[in-house]
């Protein structure tokens, strides 16, 4: 038997309690096989929704445990009846699903609050897992390993913003973490289990709240066949997304990315929320219930479409997928997809694209943002940039209600050509006035056109979309007020789709 001192904290600032215990040595064994991470995160997602019923037998408080030397306490959220809210905790508790579900039969208590002593290693009298044996499992390991023993089979990172799915945060002799979600800004989604509720659960924490924490990779990750996805797709690029999606190690080894050009970045925000964005015939375990929320027809070009699936609810789940495109050449690129989301949508719905020009590292512009109104059939959405830079990244992002699934198909983006783009000087069928403007109301005369209505987008000089609105014609002239935009003073660029091409002004509001 060996000896060690465990602190346990409470989202990794402030200590709960020291306790002394002792972990028998049988418990601990050696890694062999290897894994992929997808496989890590498909072990350790059971242990979060893990459903059990408990009986008489299983509630147990202060119960001898001779062969631990202490007593046994189940947590007092166990109660008799059915249970679907993930495995309980159990200082030293190595359990499985079905050596747990054959433990309860046997009338041994589900769970074990009382860590003053380790009256539950290898099922002796408690079920469940504690924080390391939690990791093992996820991890694929046969035998437990404990937070001082994981970092003798993992390698530390110099960074916690290094850290991928399947990774841990770990703090040797007092308490380990298992990553689902990197965000990419700073926070993470976690999975644990702690003292916090006394079970398996995701719990979200910032890099500030890390600090003491020890960022590793376990060193028998598999990433055979798999490719990290940092190629930048030249202009013209288009995608209707029917090609089998590969894997992707830059985020998770998950079979997530529509071609060597694209990284799904976020998914699952919410913990019980279906992770991801994928082909819509994906049938994994990213995605729970496969068949409901689905949209028909299932794309608008080809045979597939990328859909993001959060459907049953909760609400609120986010999921992000970044395209790498080099913007370099000079000009204006129309950056065109087709959409549909089959609801009316209000908070928390949202969707927009968002532009980096630092390779993923920030995404401080807003290109496009589709508003809540329902698109029962798939409708092509439209709009402009003028960044140049080689390593820029189209983040294309949602936040869905939670009923109705997301998809976008028939993705391009291309260089405007001198056909397809005007400015207003060198068309004299269109006008606009007053130029410069006070920011409240901009007029406009189009000529010889068949429509009752103009689409007009208007664009700052980083490339921000930040007006986008439906314009009725009244004859050939049109009015858009603008005082409800608040636009700054500085040089704007107008557009405005008519016949089929669009054609653009620079204006100033003073």
């Amino acid at each position: 038997m060996k000896q060690f001192q465990l602190t346990f904290k409470n989202q990794g600032i402030k200590p709960l309690f020291t306790l002394a215990f002792v972990v028998f040595l049988s418990c601990v064994g050696i890694a062999q096989s290897t894994i992929t991470r997808t496989q890590i995160h498909y072990n350790a997602i059971p242990f979060t929704t893990y459903t059990f019923t408990a009986s008489t037998s299983n509630i147990q408080n202060n119960t001898s445990c001779p062969s631990a030397g202490g007593g046994v306490t189940t947590p007092s959220w166990v109660t008799i009846g059915n249970h679907t809210v993930g495995m309980p905790y159990c200082w030293g508790g190595f359990s499985s699903e079905a050596s747990f579900t054959s433990g309860l039969v046997a009338g041994k208590s589900a769970g074990d609050d009382d860590c003053t002593t380790n009256g539950d290693c290898c099922e002796s009298c408690a079920l469940g897992v504690d924080c390391s044996g939690f990791v093992s499992h996820a991890w694929g390991l046969t035998t437990k390993y404990s937070t001082n023993t994981l970092p003798s089979i993992s390698t530390g990172y110099t960074s916690a913003s290094q850290v991928k799915q399947g990774d841990i945060f770990n703090l040797a002799g007092s308490h380990v973490r298992l990553v689902d979600t990197n965000y990419t800004t700073g926070s993470f989604l976690l999975m644990e289990s702690s003292a916090v509720d006394w079970k398996v659960s995701y719990r979200s924490y910032t890099a500030a709240q890390l600090t003491s924490y020890d960022p590793r990779w376990y060193v028998h990750i598999d990433t055979t066949g798999f490719v990290c996805n940092k190629n930048y797709a030249s202009i013209p690029y288009t995608t209707s997304f029917d090609n089998t999606w590969v894997m992707d190690t830059c985020n998770n080894g998950a079979q997530r990315a529509p071609d060597k050009y694209w990284k799904s970045n976020i998914g699952g925000t919410t913990p019980t929320g279906d992770d991801y964005w994928h082909r819509n015939d994906y049938t994994g375990i990213d995605w729970t219930t496969p068949t409901n929320g689905t949209y028909t027809p299932v794309a608008s070009t080809g045979s597939y479409s990328a859909r993001f699936h959060n459907d049953p609810p909760p609400a609120a789940s986010t999921g992000a997928m970044d395209l790498y495109i080099n913007l370099s050449p000079a000009g204006s690129k129309t950056i065109s997809f087709d959409y549909i989301h089959n609801e009316s949508s209000p908070s928390p719905f949202s969707f927009n694209v968002l532009l980096s020009t630092d390779g993923g590292i920030t995404f401080p512009t807003t290109l496009y943002t589709i508003t809540t109104a329902s698109f029962s059939t798939w409708t092509t959405q439209t709009f402009i940039t003028t960044a140049t830079s080689p390593t820029s990244v189209l983040r294309f992002i949602a936040t869905d209600k939670g009923t109705h699934d997301v998809g976008i198909d028939n993705l391009s983006v291309s260089l405007s050509t001198t056909t397809d783009l005007m400015t207003w000087n060198e068309n004299t069928e269109l006008e606009v006035y007053p130029n410069p403007n006070d920011g409240t109301v901009l007029k406009g005369r189009i000529l010889k056109v068949e429509e009752n209505s103009i689409n007009v987008s208007i664009f700052d000089m980083l490339g921000r979309e930040v007006v986008n609105k439906k314009v009725n014609l009244e004859g050939n002239n049109f009015s858009l007020n603008l005082s409800d935009n608040n636009l700054s003073t500085g040089i704007y660029l107008f557009t405005v789709m008519s016949g089929g091409k669009q054609f653009q002004k620079k204006i100033m509001i003073n």
